[in-house]
């Protein structure tokens, strides 16, 4: 897409709602701009306010960010410490999902096709690879959490076959790209969740309170690990896949954060309170228990709640792996994005078996990973989009994705720096398989993945420093060939955005 080509798209309008909503839609199954030649948003197919906020409150609410609240708890900390913890962690995600979503409402381009421009096609393959797995834990996580909540209103049992079924099936809606996820929640989850939700607190409050200030014994999950598993409950990592569809201004996006971060932390003090008044650690007898205590002993509609609940969330996950699969298949001729969407269920019912079945504390070190690695990348790209033509005079314009040959070989500072963060995060976390580098406590790291966001940008910007005094800035920042060496240097940060604003 060229910047006259862009201009348009912005200036562009449509002659009904109805027609627009069909055109998006056909859109949404054919590409959702997803690809090379359609892989920007327009201007005029962003989204209102109020359309992500009922698809963020879903992604941050259900019967899982209750079990975030059962694992603090589980580590020794009282109710009023773990809403400290929440609010900590999750106002640490916002600093950094805030520079995620600008980055995608002003290019209007997915996390993977953004890494091709500004990662160089080796990095991309890198970052798209971090982006197209991580989520699959996830998947993997919520698929087994929804079945163990069957288990425990029923007790059907058969959790192994079960858990790999219900990951498989749970792509479904994103066979409609992201009109599917969005509008399936909007309009089936957001509702129902947050009357519950409030009922259940409110009750709690007012007929158990004496039961609610007590500090529960256990020291499992320290200070730090417990914020850094916030971080990452509350994390996608890939914003710009997701704010791409909305106004391109830097504060847009906060209400919808502050609004769905409400029900991010009542879901998770929701999980302590219920833990502590069933006097159990075990998730199905927690979740049995909630049951009796907020819907009446109606186990139909907890099934119905946890089961659409737990499909919207994983809708999520594997909309952010498929569009990382679509940047590096997409571009295929005869490739169409159903088939990513297969082979990606297929990846989500292979990690199903692995994170639940024989990873220890897989749901640990699929948060802390995702928290520490996607981040880190968007980071290095904001940092590289807003940040480099301001202070070193180095501009790389996004307003057309490259091909894959058309792009540049490897953006070297971009990789390393990468690959430091996440290794920092990786440690300091102590996820290495089998306690691999593990020298110390991971508490006595600190906020893990604040800090590997900070190294991310902070070692990215030193090293393009480094290679503009040094090095041939094309070659070793991975320039796309399509960028001319006139507009490459220039303190002018160029998008889809200031094109429009130009016109």
């Amino acid at each position: 897409m060229s910047k006259q080509t862009a201009a348009q798209n912005a200036q562009r309008g449509d002659g009904g709602g109805t027609a627009l909503a069909r055109q998006d839609l056909d859109e949404a199954i054919k590409h959702d701009y997803s690809t090379t030649h359609t892989g920007i948003v327009p201007l005029d197919r962003r989204r209102p306010g109020w359309h992500f906020m009922g698809l963020w409150t879903t992604f941050v609410a259900g019967f899982s960010y209750m079990f975030l609240g059962f694992e603090i708890r589980a580590g020794g900390h009282s109710l009023a410490a773990t809403v400290g913890i929440t609010l900590l962690g999750y106002g640490l995600y916002v600093c950094y999902a805030m520079f995620g979503a600008y980055l995608g409402s002003r290019t209007g381009q997915t996390h993977g096709l953004l890494t091709r421009s500004v990662f160089g096609s080796a990095g991309s393959v890198v970052v798209s690879l971090f982006v197209l797995l991580a989520p699959l834990g996830w998947v993997a996580f919520q698929a087994n959490l929804l079945v163990t909540l069957w288990d425990g209103f029923y007790g059907w049992g058969h959790i192994f076959p079960l858990t790999l079924a219900v990951a498989g099936l749970m792509i479904f809606n994103n066979l409609l790209g992201f009109t599917g996820i969005s509008v399936f929640a909007r309009y089936l989850v957001t509702p129902v969740l947050i009357v519950w939700v409030l009922y259940l607190v409110v009750k709690a409050g007012a007929f158990d309170g004496g039961a609610l200030g007590e500090t529960p014994p256990g020291d499992g999950l320290p200070l730090w690990v417990a914020v850094g598993a916030v971080m990452g409950f509350a994390m996608w990592g890939n914003e710009p896949d997701f704010w791409r569809y909305g106004k391109p201004r830097f504060w847009w996006p906060l209400p919808t954060f502050l609004f769905a971060g409400v029900w991010f932390t009542l879901f998770t003090m929701a999980g302590w309170i219920m833990a502590a008044l069933a006097q159990s650690n075990n998730p199905a007898a927690i979740f049995n228990f909630t049951v009796h205590y907020s819907l009446f002993g109606a186990f139909w509609l907890a099934w119905l709640i946890a089961t659409i609940s737990q499909v919207a969330i994983n809708d999520g996950n594997y909309y952010e792996s498929i569009n990382a699969g679509q940047n590096l298949l997409g571009g295929w001729r005869r490739w169409r994005r159903p088939y990513t969407v297969l082979l990606v269920a297929i990846g989500g019912v292979g990690a199903a078996d692995l994170v639940n079945f024989h990873f220890l504390n897989g749901w640990f070190k699929v948060a802390t990973f995702l928290a520490i690695s996607v981040p880190s990348a968007t980071v290095i790209m904001a940092v590289d989009h807003f940040a480099l033509p301001r202070l070193l005079g180095i501009s790389r314009p996004l307003t057309q994705v490259p091909t894959w040959r058309e792009a540049g070989l490897c953006n070297w500072p971009a990789v390393v720096s990468l690959l430091a963060a996440v290794c920092f995060g990786v440690t300091g976390s102590g996820s290495w398989p089998n306690g691999w580098i593990n020298a110390t406590p991971s508490n006595h790291w600190g906020p893990v993945p604040l800090a590997s966001w900070l190294i991310a940008g902070g070692l990215y910007l030193a090293l393009v420093a480094l290679a503009k005094l040094f090095l041939p800035v094309r070659s070793t920042l991975g320039i796309a060939k399509i960028i001319p060496d006139s507009t490459l240097r220039s303190s002018a940060v160029v998008d889809l955005a200031t094109v429009a604003e130009e016109t």
